[in-house]
């Protein structure tokens, strides 16, 4: 027995357990819920944040330029053949010691002009005393000391190099700066296109949630609709059994009942296709979904402040994006100014060689430094670079003609917007006052019928009037919703609700 009992509960466990993801999947959802569910889960919002992301970093590797830029390289050569340091035999002329200046260890030309010092290291001309002359007119020496050419070679075909380089940006004519400049503005752009893209998202959100909003208020009007002609049909049937009425006048009325239940049926495929765009929009999986009671309130059939003139189009994404266009367009135009002057910098190197040069060319490695500047001038590019200064010109030119159509056709759009703003305020006020006149004509004309003033055509003629002017009402209060929306897209209120 008492197995029995924990085996109940067990199953009774994995029932609820099974119907959980229904339960969870019937949420009840207010529009500032829907948006941020939307912008977490919207992919353009993902892309345009590694967008962001990568402007920033290619920023911070624009600034690397000022820096100094440290290298290291080596290399290894093997020759073919030995290096000879000679051509031919040298002969080197032997001096006496008091030809070498005691100070500076140099030999002193001037020594050979004492008589006995010349007569014991040239060669004179017994004729005229006069030192004797090589062709290139050098006075010949009595004693050279021979370096033979076929001793100074190298014999080493293994050459190692290894070193140190720094190079350190003097002066560019601007173009690290131009292109920092650039960097930033890049970034700039990509942040407000965060910003918009995320704007972009609300209002999708907004659209499908009034969507759904709509067509759940006109299921609602449906089924009223429906039940007012259920119970009609009721009535009839019983005073077609007393005889007060004919078989045509309840077929009628029947006629009517079918039509209903098509639209209400209509409505309610309408209304499950519509949460499945919302559903698609803010990340669910399931169209199990309810808008929050009392959404659909009336609409305030008045002005506020968007309706004012001084709104202007410079709060709008679009407008602070291309402002940073005309100046990337600005720097570029510099920049290609920039390469009709010197580029200067200072250079540095720390190398290793083998075989060392600093030390007979020993088969070790040796090292030394050295520091120079490296200049750069422009001489003659064929008009290049004036092609390129005009292009870039040019560009600037277009992209500051894109700003101001922009500014206009946002103008534009503003103004329409407040005017469609305000038509729906005007529908809406209408269709509220034609709604209350089908109610209580609707109520006349019943009350009529029951006294046999009234006709049932013209009842069942009141009672579709009543669901169109309902149906408007609703069609009325969305669209002041989504022209309200609108209106705050164009002027750029809507990043108010971005986070």
């Amino acid at each position: 027995m008492d197995m029995r009992k924990y085996y109940f509960i067990y199953l009774l466990a994995l029932q609820l357990f099974a119907n959980f993801p229904f339960l969870y999947a019937q949420q009840t959802l207010t529009l500032e819920a829907c948006r941020e569910m939307a912008l977490k889960e919207n992919k353009k919002i993902r892309m345009a944040q590694n967008e962001r992301q990568t402007a920033a970093l290619t920023k911070r590797t624009a600034m690397t330029h000022y820096l100094p830029k440290i290298n290291f390289g080596g290399g290894y050569m093997r020759t073919g053949s030995d290096i000879k340091l000679l051509e031919n035999d040298l002969f080197l002329p032997a001096v006496p010691y008091n030809t070498i200046d005691p100070q500076t260890g140099r030999f002193n030309p001037e020594a050979l002009k004492d008589p006995a010092t010349a007569m014991n290291t040239l060669v004179l001309n017994p004729q005229t005393g006069a030192p004797v002359t090589d062709a290139s007119g050098n006075p010949v020496f009595k004693n050279y000391a021979m370096l033979p050419a076929d001793k100074l070679v190298l014999e080493r075909k293994n050459l190692y190099y290894a070193g140190f380089s720094v190079m350190q940006p003097l002066f560019t004519g601007f173009k690290i700066t131009e292109a920092n400049r650039i960097a930033r503005r890049a970034e700039n752009i990509s942040g407000k296109n965060v910003l918009l893209v995320k704007a972009e998202t609300i209002v999708k959100t907004d659209e499908a949630f009034w969507r759904v909003v709509s067509l759940q208020e006109k299921v609602k009007l449906a089924h009223s609709y429906e039940k007012l002609l259920d119970q009609l049909v009721t009535d009839l049937l019983n005073m077609h059994g007393e005889g007060i009425i004919t078989r045509n006048d309840l077929l009628k009325a029947q006629v009517k009942q079918n039509e209903s239940k098509l639209k209400t049926l209509e409505a309610e495929n309408g209304l499950a296709l519509s949460k499945m765009a919302l559903a698609q929009i803010i990340g669910l999986q399931d169209t199990g979904i309810e808008v929050a009671p009392g959404t659909m309130e009336e609409a305030p059939l008045r002005t506020d402040s968007l309706m004012l003139p001084d709104i202007s189009p410079e709060n709008r994404a679009e407008i602070s994006m291309l402002k940073e266009k005309v100046g990337i367009m600005e720097s570029n135009k510099n920049i290609e100014r920039a390469k009709f002057m010197p580029d200067i910098a200072l250079a540095g190197s720390y190398g290793w060689m083998n075989p060392n040069p600093y030390d007979g060319l020993k088969e070790e490695f040796g090292g030394d430094w050295s520091v120079g500047v490296v200049v750069k001038i422009p001489v003659f590019t064929w008009g290049e670079r004036k092609y390129e200064l005009n292009a870039a010109k040019l560009k600037k030119q277009k992209a500051q003609l894109e700003l101001d159509e922009a500014r206009e056709m946002i103008d534009l759009q503003i103004r329409r917007s407040r005017y469609q703003y305000a038509e729906a305020l005007k529908k809406a006020e209408m269709a509220k006052l034609s709604k209350q006149q089908a109610a209580e004509n609707m109520r006349v004309t019943k009350d009529n019928l029951r006294e046999g003033i009234s006709r049932l055509s013209e009842l069942l003629e009141a009672q579709t009037q009543w669901e169109s002017a309902s149906s408007t009402y609703i069609d009325a209060l969305v669209e002041v919703k989504t022209t309200r929306l609108e209106l705050e897209k164009s002027t750029g209120q809507i990043y108010r609700y971005v986070p």
